[in-house]
C-alpha cells in the first residue's frame, strides 16, 4: 500500500517535518535544501515550513558556510540523553547496586553539567540496612559541600574552581562545610593527591560519604559515586576497604561511559 499523504489546514503535508528530520539524522553531511525536496518529494514551501518548525525547536540548524541544513543540538543531546538512561539501567546500576551489596551503604551518581554550581543525583541504589540515609533522584548538591560536589569540584580546571567560588560565595550547608576559599582549594588539592573525597556532616549533619570522580569519553569529569553512612555505623566500618571499593567502582562507570 503506498503511504499516504495527509495535509493540516495550511495544505502542507504533516509528515514532512518528521521525514526531513529523519534525512538529516541519517546524513553525515549538510543537505541543501534542494536535496530535501527531492529525496523526499515535498514542495519548496512544504519544505521551508518544516524547515522552520524544525529549527524553531533545535532539532535542525543552518551550516554558516554552505547554507545546508544539518540536524540540530537538541536533538543531538536527546539522543546522548537517551544513550545515558541506557546505560544508567543496564550498566552502571548492576555496579552501584554490587557497591551497595558490598557495604551495606546507600549509593548515589551525581552527574555534572559545565558551568553548573551543583551536581545532580540521576541514581539512587539504597542500602539494605533498615536504618539509612535517603537520597531522592533530582536533589542538587553545592559543588564545595560533601563528597558529592567535591569529587567533581577537585577535577574542574583551576580557573573553573575559582570563578565556582566567585559565583557562589561557598554559603554553609552545614556547621562543618568548607566555606573557607584557601580551604577549600587546600581540600581539592589532597582529593587530585589521593583520588577520591570524604567528607564528615558537610552537607548531612551525622553522615559520613566516601566518592570517587567518574570521567566522560574526553575525559573530562562527569559524575561522582559516593557512599553516604549514618557515622555511627561508619565507626565499625574498614575505611581503606571503603575507599578501593568506591575508587574501583568509579573507574568501573568511567569505562561504561568511555566504551
Amino acid at each position: 500500500m503506498a503511504n499516504r499523504k495527509t495535509s493540516n489546514s495550511t495544505g502542507f503535508d504533516t509528515r514532512a517535518p518528521l521525514r526531513l528530520l529523519t534525512a538529516l539524522a541519517q546524513s553525515t553531511y549538510p543537505l541543501s535544501l534542494d536535496d530535501l525536496m527531492r529525496e523526499n518529494s515535498i514542495t519548496l514551501a512544504e519544505a521551508q515550513h518544516a524547515l522552520s518548525t524544525l529549527a524553531e525547536e533545535g532539532f535542525a540548524s543552518v551550516d554558516p558556510d554552505s547554507g545546508h541544513y544539518l540536524i540540530g543540538s537538541k536533538f543531538v543531546r536527546l539522543l546522548k540523553n537517551a544513550r545515558s538512561n541506557h546505560l544508567l539501567e543496564r550498566e552502571v546500576r548492576p555496579i552501584m547496586r554490587e557497591l551497595a551489596m558490598a557495604t551495606g551503604e546507600t549509593v548515589t551518581l551525581n552527574t555534572y553539567e559545565p558551568g553548573a554550581t551543583f551536581a545532580r543525583c540521576v541514581l539512587v541504589e539504597d542500602s539494605p540496612a533498615p536504618l539509612h540515609y535517603v537520597v531522592d533522584v533530582g536533589e542538587m548538591k553545592p559543588l564545595h559541600a560533601g563528597s558529592s560536589g567535591k569529587a567533581i569540584l577537585a577535577y574542574l580546571p583551576d580557573d573553573a574552581v575559582d570563578a565556582y567560588i566567585r559565583q557562589t560565595g561557598l554559603p554553609a550547608v552545614t556547621k562543618r562545610t568548607i566555606a573557607n576559599p584557601e580551604a577549600l582549594r587546600r581540600e581539592i588539592r589532597k582529593i587530585r593527591k589521593q583520588g577520591y573525597a570524604t567528607s564528615r556532616g558537610q552537607r548531612l549533619e551525622g553522615a559520613v560519604a566516601v566518592g570517587g570522580s567518574v570521567f566522560g569519553p574526553d575525559g573530562r569529569i562527569y559524575a561522582s559515586l559516593v557512599l553516604t553512612i549514618p557515622s555511627d555505623r561508619y565507626r565499625r566500618l574498614d575505611p581503606n576497604l571503603l575507599v578501593r571499593l568506591v575508587t574501583d567502582a568509579a573507574r568501573r562507570i568511567s569505562d561504561v561511559f568511555a566504551a
